[in-house]
């Protein structure tokens, strides 16, 4: 998909610099890296007389003697001794070969040599570095003779703002990581040659391996091999794990959830909702029906958060979510460099739900005295999740109990296409809610009929039915150490001594009501007051 995007670029002549980012350093299919598949699909069939690689480490090098060679003879025999220089010394020579002849160069780490910050903070050669490499790109010279310039760089925040000025024409292109069909064709390439067993199969294996690049899939692969041992879900779970802590760690939170929807009581209509809108749409393959994003709104302790992990786990997505906590940092540019980072780890996850929590408090237009990081912030949020081409792959859920608090550019349809209040559980709902917290604990109890302590917990939330359990079992514990059961005299004692804690229940219920359009996602207890909204 990069390599067309590029190529469409090119013969349009939209422009002749190019800058490739992210998955850079992968293997573009299953033998060949960056520079070798451009070398084959592009180079080879135009006729470039110099093909050139320039990075601050190794200096300027050439594909071929004969091609360095030529060089000399365009820039002069004082530009071989410059060879290992910096930008400001070698790039006025490469400037001359760019202009004179069908040149491609390839410049590695671009963002180690004009890296991201505001031009005042440069140093004098990173500014002159700048000025040629954006120059470049509107050079009409360059573009007559076919040259075409290659720069690479791990995150596009890295690099300074100033390449994605309009007024230069330096085209990124993001280099994704492989789909679910590349990763199956690179694991039947990896595993055909029978060194490495496997318990599961290649399309298990294919889906398991979202969010990791060939290397990694490679890795996982030879570690098995090394260890002797076979291929199985709990090995690639380990190893990808590891990976995506070592490269999103800092940014995000992978969530992988133990729970479905049958582990949670309560919430009919929500969970209903989500499962004919989302989890039977998603196994049929049909994500027209499937929501862009969206809005818990309810009181604290409702559940919101396990709602969400019960639908990633009965839906087979994987989850992240977004802590920006993490995401904030104290250098100029820090935090918009982080966010970025995030949301391509979010994307590479691919299917996922993005999971933000309080977001009345993580995303804001912005702030007086905060250098328009919030806003740009802000702005980025907002077109990631208006993007349309992640429907049925990336799906944004959000939870807030003040939903009064967001702009309302976050709540409009295209972005949070349904407000579905959680509210306090119902009689039933909260005997269920009993009946499951005690079932997870593994507590024993010779209770089988929850309902009437469901009535003495009227108003009590679902946490707060789970601090309720927790002191019964203290109860029970503190009679019988050794084998604690819950009785009807200790669940009983357990309630008059835990009352509920959540403040501003009938507030928060009020507002998620209002946010609320669309009746259906309301318990029927509460239509009355939709009426009213």
């Amino acid at each position: 998909m990069w390599f067309n995007e590029f190529l469409s670029k090119y013969k349009s002549g939209i422009s002749h610099e190019f800058l490739f980012y992210f998955n850079v350093k992968d293997t573009m299919d299953n033998t060949r890296n960056f520079f070798r598949y451009i070398d084959d699909e592009f180079i080879k069939q135009r006729n470039f007389g110099i093909v050139a690689f320039y990075d601050i480490s190794r200096g300027l090098t050439f594909l071929a003697p004969e091609m360095e060679r030529e060089f000399k003879k365009i820039a002069g025999n004082e530009a071989s001794k410059l060879f290992f220089s910096l930008p400001s010394r070698i790039f006025p020579f490469i400037d001359i070969a760019l202009k004179s002849t069908k040149m491609a160069l390839f410049i590695d780490h671009a963002e180690k040599i004009v890296p991201s910050g505001d031009i005042g903070s440069m140093t004098l050669e990173e500014r002159m570095a700048l000025i040629w490499m954006t120059e470049w790109s509107v050079n009409s010279k360059i573009s007559s003779v076919g040259s075409t310039i290659f720069m690479l760089a791990d995150n596009l925040a890295d690099i300074s703002r100033e390449f994605l000025n309009s007024s230069y024409r330096i085209e990124p292109i993001l280099v994704e990581l492989p789909g679910e069909d590349e990763r199956k064709n690179y694991i039947e390439f990896l595993l055909q040659d029978k060194s490495t067993s496997s318990e599961i199969s290649i399309d298990e294996f294919a889906k398991l391996s979202s969010g990791l690049s060939r290397k990694s899939i490679k890795d996982i692969k030879l570690k098995a091999e090394a260890e002797g041992v076979p291929i199985t879900f709990d090995f690639i779970k380990e190893k990808k794990h590891g990976v995506l802590q070592k490269e999103y760690g800092d940014v995000l939170d992978f969530i992988y959830p133990e729970i479905s929807f049958e582990d949670i009581g309560g919430m009919e209509a929500a969970k209903s909702y989500l499962t004919k809108n989302i989890i039977e749409p998603i196994r049929r393959g049909d994500s027209r029906r499937v929501p862009m994003g969206i809005l818990l709104c309810g009181p604290s302790g409702t559940g919101k958060t396990l709602l969400v992990e019960a639908l990633a786990k009965s839906s087979g997505f994987n989850c992240v979510k977004i802590d920006m906590s993490r995401i904030l940092g104290q250098y100029v540019g820090e935090s918009e460099k982080n966010f970025k980072k995030c949301l391509l780890g979010a994307k590479s996850q691919e299917p996922v739900i993005v999971f933000v929590d309080e977001i009345d408090t993580a995303f804001r237009r912005g702030e007086s005295g905060d250098s328009g990081v919030s806003r740009n912030i802000f702005s980025e949020f907002l077109q990631f999740t208006s993007n349309t081409n992640n429907r049925g792959k990336i799906i944004f859920i959000a939870a807030t109990n003040r939903p009064d608090l967001l702009d309302a550019a976050l709540k409009r349809a295209g972005r949070f296409d349904k407000k579905i209040p959680v509210l306090l559980p119902e009689k039933e709902e909260r005997a269920e809610i009993f009946r499951i917290i005690i079932k997870k604990y593994g507590i024993n109890t010779d209770i089988q009929d929850f309902v009437p302590y469901s009535e003495m917990a009227e108003n009590y939330t679902g946490a707060e039915i789970d601090t309720v359990v927790r002191k019964a079992y203290e109860l029970a514990c503190n009679m019988k150490e050794n084998h604690p059961v819950i009785t009807d005299t200790i669940l009983k004692e357990a309630l008059k001594k835990c009352r509920p804690s959540t403040q501003e229940i009938e507030f928060m219920t009020e507002l998620a009501i209002a946010e609320c359009d669309d009746i259906d996602l309301l318990p029927e207890k509460y239509w009355p007051r939709f009426d009213r909204t």
